[in-house]
């Protein structure tokens, strides 16, 4: 009976340290402006494209927010590194077409801001 406690013990431990290291992937949460490499002054960009998604973080596999679409406006305010394949962080500046707030928070790829 002992070595049975211990055994479901090392099993419980094991399972919530696996849990935890899942609730901190980044998938799980947003990520700001730390992961910027360019700063920039705030500038105003419309996007160019329809069907961009607004993201947590900067990259495909951080959670979707919303799409973006031709015509909503987006404040940059800093990306991931040179313009080619970067993401932008920023905010959005007014209510988007599907319904984003303005002031939301989030990242975009680059080439789908004009």
């Amino acid at each position: 009976m002992k070595i049975q406690r211990k055994a479901s013990m090392v099993v419980l431990a094991a399972a919530l340290m696996l849990g935890g290291s899942v609730a901190l992937s980044p998938t799980a949460s947003a990520v700001g402006s730390s992961a910027c490499q360019f700063n920039s002054p705030d500038v105003n960009f419309k996007v160019s494209t329809s069907g961009a998604r607004f993201r947590t973080g900067p990259g495909k596999r951080y959670r979707a927010i919303g799409t973006l679409y031709r015509g909503d406006s987006f404040r940059y305010f800093c990306r991931t590194r040179g313009f080619e394949k970067s993401w932008s962080y920023g905010k959005i500046l007014k209510r988007t077409t599907t319904g984003i707030r303005a002031g939301t928070r989030g990242w975009v790829y680059s080439k789908y801001l004009d």
